[in-house]
């Protein structure tokens, strides 16, 4: 059996990739940050136990603390998922918090991994359609995005914005610009695959402290289309998703498959609108009486012209419909609320 690394595996994505892997046969190895969310993750997932070990890596941005995972276990593959999240009440800073943490990470990993791992084959990388796009309309409106689009924005025109999302946006362009400045110049002998999600929903399978209140950014933006916070659907905040369990199968795929080897690969990039998502939700038969309005707002979306069918087909990932999207999410989400109880 393989020996996969994966780094945040607390996360929203990394712990459907967890899943993923070990449904394909690999055993894991998880890093978080954190000691104790190494029970928090078992106490939910009592069945990855045989199949998954995790560790803490306190500083993801340190080259030496890869170093030592890397002589100490002889792995085949690596799915990078942890990086700067957007939500973060402590990230406000564009160099401490999103650039640096960004770059630095995703450089110590690699590097390290080329002077310590000779048994490894390949990496797969959560990256976002933030690398390409901010999504916003005047950007969108200039022409078809793929994988060979990057964000318009430069380092210093990210910095003067002093803008949160500018600075999450820019962090991933930089972020993954490095990744393949890495892949030129120090050629390893493993491959590179970064993955390219837009809004990523989906039932979360991750530890959430205190119930609803403590979901991930995404994923609270479904909740917040039924627990009372909307009377009418907010303005879509970027128009295309991927199920989080696709992205997940996604990076599984990419380790193995050579035609995604060294490449940026979009994932998914089909059209959506805050009113699709809350017209699915209305399917969900407990949820009568709970959900926003119609406003409108699905006639002043600017749509993305993604060109992911290629990339889509390459890895030959069956997407999960919406309305199967949002009601797994939406049954996941009743059965946190009552814990909340």
């Amino acid at each position: 059996m393989p020996l996969t690394l994966l780094t945040g595996a607390n996360s929203f994505v990394g712990a459907h990739v967890i899943n993923s892997l070990i449904a394909a046969g690999h055993n894991v190895i998880g890093t978080v940050r954190r000691g104790n969310l190494i029970e928090e993750i078992f106490a939910i997932h009592p069945e990855w136990k045989e199949k998954l070990e995790i560790i803490v890596v306190k500083d993801y941005a340190e080259e030496s603390s890869w170093d030592e995972v890397f002589k100490k276990y002889p792995f085949d593959h690596i799915v990078h998922v942890a990086a700067p999240l957007l939500d973060a009440p402590t990230n406000t800073d564009y160099e401490r918090d999103f650039l640096k943490p960004t770059v630095d990470g995703n450089r110590a990993i690699l590097q390290s991994a080329a002077r310590n791992a000779p048994s490894l084959k390949s990496i797969a990388v959560t990256g976002s359609v933030n690398a390409l796009t901010t999504g916003m309309p005047d950007e969108l409106l200039k022409g078809p995005i793929t994988n060979e689009t990057w964000l318009p924005i430069s380092q210093d025109e990210a910095r003067a914005a002093n803008n949160n999302y500018i600075s999450y946006c820019s962090a991933k362009k930089e972020g993954e610009l490095a990744i393949w400045d890495f892949v030129k110049t120090a050629k390893p002998t493993f491959s590179v695959t970064v993955l390219l999600p837009a809004l990523i929903f989906g039932p979360p399978l991750q530890p959430v402290r205190g119930g609803v209140k403590g979901l991930n950014y995404s994923v609270n933006v479904i909740y917040s289309f039924f627990n009372g916070s909307q009377t009418t659907i907010p303005a879509t905040s970027f128009p295309s998703f991927v199920d989080v369990r696709d992205l997940a199968d996604a990076h599984v795929k990419a380790l193995t498959h050579a035609p995604a080897a060294n490449r940026r690969l979009l994932i998914n990039g089909k059209p959506m609108t805050y009113t699709q998502l809350v017209h699915a939700l209305a399917k969900v038969p407990e949820l009568a009486g709970r959900l926003p309005a119609d406003s409108g707002e699905d006639a002043n979306v600017t749509f993305a012209k993604f060109e992911a069918d290629a990339d889509n087909e390459l890895l030959g990932i069956k997407f999960h419909t919406v309305e199967e999207t949002m009601a797994d999410t939406a049954r996941k989400l009743l059965e946190l609320e009552k814990l909340d109880g």
